[in-house]
């Protein structure tokens, strides 16, 4: 914080124009203007990207973005782990064809939503 950086992390709608609803991350290059989107679209719903830095990296921008990701298709959640670097390798689905990095399978869903998620439900076995 209060530190000069190149790039953001942000979640994004899938549409070029409107705000809404985040189905999408986006990561821009502050210096030069470049964009690159990921987007879990039609039916992903996006959390707000968290970068998690490359130990060791003198890179900015080696490291990996994690994002929950509400699947409205089969009512449940995705951790979703992106190269921080190049969002173009995408994260692991089930379809073969997309190049991955990783995706994994909730067993159940993440209220969907920004800046945090509660719930009184306890949904691990102890």
């Amino acid at each position: 914080m209060g530190h000069p950086y190149r790039y953001l992390y942000i979640g994004a709608a899938h549409a070029n124009t409107g705000n809404a609803p985040l189905q999408a991350l986006l990561k821009i290059d502050l210096e030069f203007g470049e964009r690159q989107l990921w987007s879990a679209a039609p039916r992903g719903f996006v959390s707000e990207p968290i970068f998690v830095p490359r130990p060791d990296s003198e890179k900015e921008d080696a490291g990996w973005i994690l994002a929950l990701v509400y699947d409205a298709a089969d009512h449940r959640s995705d951790l979703v782990i992106l190269d921080a670097g190049d969002f173009s390798k995408g994260a692991m689905s089930d379809d073969k064809s997309l190049r991955a990095y990783a995706r994994l399978h909730l067993k159940h869903h993440i209220p969907y939503g920004l800046h945090g998620s509660f719930t009184s439900e306890v949904f691990v076995k102890v």
